[in-house]
């Protein structure tokens, strides 16, 4: 069975702290019987996440990220246009009337009511004021923690399975150059490689990251690089290791022009990687996230990325 077929099945959803607990001793278990070193770690921080340590981090020459918790459920996809900021800024303004649409709505009705029940114009103006703002965090909430979406295969189970696909093609004197992390809670706000980074500042501001978050669908494979990690000695390495992969459309971006909200960003020298569709006047995007209609990841995406990335770390 191949690996995207087993998470599908086995751990379809990643979200609660038993979800995700059984899948950290499967995934644990499996990397061991790989040949790999793994284990659990709760860094401090904030909000309490759990991430996954494959390898020595702290000698890696490179290392590969993927988050493995799962989104909620939203009434709107979560649409990216990572070359594209204009659509991108465009679509994240569409979504602040839909969100502040109940609270006004509450706001309004609760005030109707109180100027009903009282001719107090103060108390009426305040009560108002507090049923709105509370249904705006209510609505907040439920879009950070509400019910768990069952659908989550390019969200961020492709990215998973990318992580996994790579360990296995490594060869045992490979697999010293490079650690993995599953980060935890990137839903939440990147809280998971937030704390890494912040307990780990040598990692995070000298250790080449490539994250892969969305990879299963869409035939383009945008990489994302700052001018920092451009001007790695790795860098031209990485470039021509995935250009020699066919079966994609490889393209190198640079993350000062674009924008893809991710891990990679914890990092100084982090480097993005998704799976876009293309469509004239749009340009790349990943659509169907957060939403039940994200079903998809092509087997042929996690052999290019596989393939491309070994290829990478032989030559390092």
């Amino acid at each position: 069975m191949r690996i995207i077929e087993m998470l599908t099945a086995q751990f379809p959803i990643r979200k609660t702290g038993k979800q995700k607990e059984a899948f950290r001793d499967w995934f644990i278990a499996w990397a061991r019987e790989q040949g790999y070193t793994a284990q659990a770690t709760t860094p401090r921080g904030f909000f309490h996440s759990t991430n996954v340590i494959v390898g020595e981090p702290e000698s890696a020459q490179v290392i590969f990220t993927a988050h493995y918790d799962t989104p909620p459920v939203m009434p709107l996809p979560n649409f990216i246009t990572p070359c594209n900021r204009l659509v991108y800024l465009l679509y994240q303004l569409l979504l602040v009337p839909i969100m502040l649409l109940p609270a006004a709505l509450v706001a309004a009705l609760v005030f109707h009511v109180m100027r009903v029940l009282t001719d107090n114009a103060l108390l009426a103006d305040i009560v108002c004021r507090f049923s709105g703002l509370a249904t705006l965090y209510t609505v907040l909430g439920v879009m950070m923690l509400g019910p768990a979406n069952k659908h989550c295969v390019n969200d961020n189970t492709s990215g998973v399975a990318a992580v996994m696909e790579l360990m296995r093609r490594l060869s045992p004197e490979e697999r010293g150059k490079v650690a993995f992390l599953l980060f935890d809670n990137e839903e939440k706000g990147m809280l998971g490689s937030g704390a890494y980074a912040k307990s780990h500042p040598d990692i995070r501001k000298e250790r080449l990251i490539i994250n892969m978050d969305c990879v299963g669908d869409g035939e383009h494979i945008l990489f994302f690089a700052n001018k920092q990690t451009r001007e790695l000695a790795q860098f031209p390495l990485l470039e021509e290791a995935m250009q020699g992969v066919t079966g994609r459309h490889f393209i190198m971006n640079q993350m000062e022009k674009c924008i893809y909200p991710s891990d990679q960003a914890k990092f100084k020298l982090g480097i993005a990687v998704c799976a876009c569709k293309q469509k004239r006047g749009i340009g790349y995007y990943c659509d169907k996230i957060h939403t039940k209609r994200d079903t998809v990841c092509e087997q042929v995406n996690l052999d290019f990325l596989a393939e491309g990335l070994s290829a990478f770390v032989s030559r390092l």
